[in-house]
């Protein structure tokens, strides 16, 4: 009776793990991840059009000779502070230091327009088009 128990917990833990671990796996592969590089006062990438769905951002610092960084703005709010207008997790998970990347976190767009920017570098703050 008392392998039986212990067998049945190994099981149920054994199958724990293994549906978190596919899950996470899921979550991945619905990712995209797109990339931009910022060099003195602006980003090479002058506008983004997407569809909707969730997006990483890797951000790098090419030849800026301090920390960069990055976030996404609904447009309706580009001209107000980043820090309360920011789209949800789509500041960079660190600053950029020159040579250096950083990735946001997972961020979910729906239609619409945005903007990307570095308030760090500053750059001018870019399109991002959801359609």
């Amino acid at each position: 009776m008392k392998n039986f128990r212990f067998l049945s917990a190994l099981v149920v833990l054994m199958l724990a793990i293994t549906t978190t671990d596919i899950s996470a796996q899921t979550i991945t592969e619905n990712v995209t991840i797109v990339e931009l590089e910022q060099v003195p006062g602006a980003f090479e990438t002058t506008a983004l059009e997407l569809a909707p769905g969730k997006y990483q951002f890797k951000v790098t610092n090419k030849s800026v000779a301090k920390d960069v960084g990055f976030v996404i703005q609904e447009a309706k709010d580009k001209d107000g502070d980043v820090m309360k207008t920011a789209v949800t997790n789509s500041f960079g998970e660190s600053v950029v230091a020159e040579g250096q990347t950083t990735t946001t976190g997972i961020v979910e767009l729906k239609a619409g327009e945005y903007v990307y920017s570095c308030p760090l570098n500053p750059t001018p703050k870019y399109t991002l088009t959801v359609k």
